[in-house]
């Protein structure tokens, strides 16, 4: 299940109002933090392994507001051994996340509200080694001053649970809208979309290359499989449909509606997924080319499938 600590990133999102609000993407301008402020930094993913790694924070202070669009840097280093051999330094970036909220009229006429939430990214670090690391924050703030932000502590792997990058993905015989109803292949609340016409298994069999999203929009731990499946397939339709863009939901269905227990879907537990959601670019070799757990950007995607085509 994804961390809790995922969860407050979510806490930040501020809904816009029918037709208010801004549709350029950029979200609100950035705020200096005052240098009395202290605030806390958090992981948005739970799995990092030896080699390069994305990794996506946040920043939130006592009272749970955040921190957004500052200038941020991140120290690493291991919090056990020859900690200064180890220590790198790398710069995160802003991210804004469009996410959509489904809004029903009087008259049945529905729309999606756009809402805003970001997330900061250190595009690639390079943890060489297994065990705890140590993640320092610190603001770029004016006159010389910056808030405190403590640390955060996170583990490092020896090798991937999920299909680490250049290993081929399981062939997966999800079922597709050729074999069931829409209902019983997502929660999504549409009445039907375009992620659901192959299985991995023919996606995989085709030799091209194509994306898989495992996420929940109903039944997401952290909040965080909606906007994602929404980023997701508007990565598709950005693309022209020129690759195939795969959703499978993580938990069983019937289990979750009929009683309320979450349970890995089969092919969840096929992909040793440790969380949810994930996205996966898949070459077409049928390899990983990249993957992305939790809140993943419009940008992010679109850019790893141009890698592929």
């Amino acid at each position: 299940m994804i961390p809790h600590i995922a969860v407050l990133l979510l806490g930040g999102l501020t809904l816009m109002g029918c037709g208010s609000g801004s549709s350029s993407g950029q979200g609100p301008a950035a705020e200096l933090p005052s240098p009395m402020k202290s605030y806390s930094g958090f992981l948005a993913a739970s799995e990092f392994v030896v080699g390069v790694n994305r990794f996506p924070f946040g920043l939130v202070d006592v009272n749970g507001d955040f921190l957004e669009g500052a200038a941020v840097n991140v120290s690493f280093s291991l919090a056990e051994g020859d900690v200064e051999a180890l220590k790198t330094e790398a710069v995160a970036h802003w991210r804004t996340i469009p996410a959509y909220s489904l809004h029903v009229h009087e008259d049945g006429k529905q729309h999606r509200h756009l809402e805003f939430r970001g997330i900061y990214v250190v595009d690639e670090v390079e943890l060489p080694k297994a065990g705890v690391w140590i993640a320092d924050f610190w603001v770029l703030a004016a006159g010389n001053s910056s808030p405190k932000i403590n640390e955060a502590a996170f583990r490092v792997i020896t090798k991937s649970n999920a299909p680490a990058i250049g290993s081929r993905v399981p062939a997966t015989k999800n079922l597709t809208i050729n074999d069931a109803p829409f209902v019983e292949l997502s929660t999504r609340r549409v009445e039907r979309d375009e992620l659901h016409n192959v299985s991995v298994a023919a996606a995989r069999d085709a030799g091209r290359p194509f994306v898989v999203a495992f996420a929940s929009p109903q039944f997401c731990g952290s909040a965080m499989c909606g906007p994602v499946l929404e980023i997701v397939d508007d990565a598709r339709e950005a693309l022209g449909g020129e690759i195939e863009f795969i959703h499978i939901e993580p938990w069983g269905l019937i289990n979750a509606r009929e009683q309320g227990q979450l349970s890995q879907s089969a092919a969840a537990l096929e992909w040793h997924l440790p969380s949810e959601p994930w996205v996966f670019v898949v070459d077409s070799d049928g390899r990983v080319s990249a993957k992305i757990e939790g809140l993943a950007t419009l940008d992010e995607i679109v850019n790893a499938v141009r890698e592929v085509l």
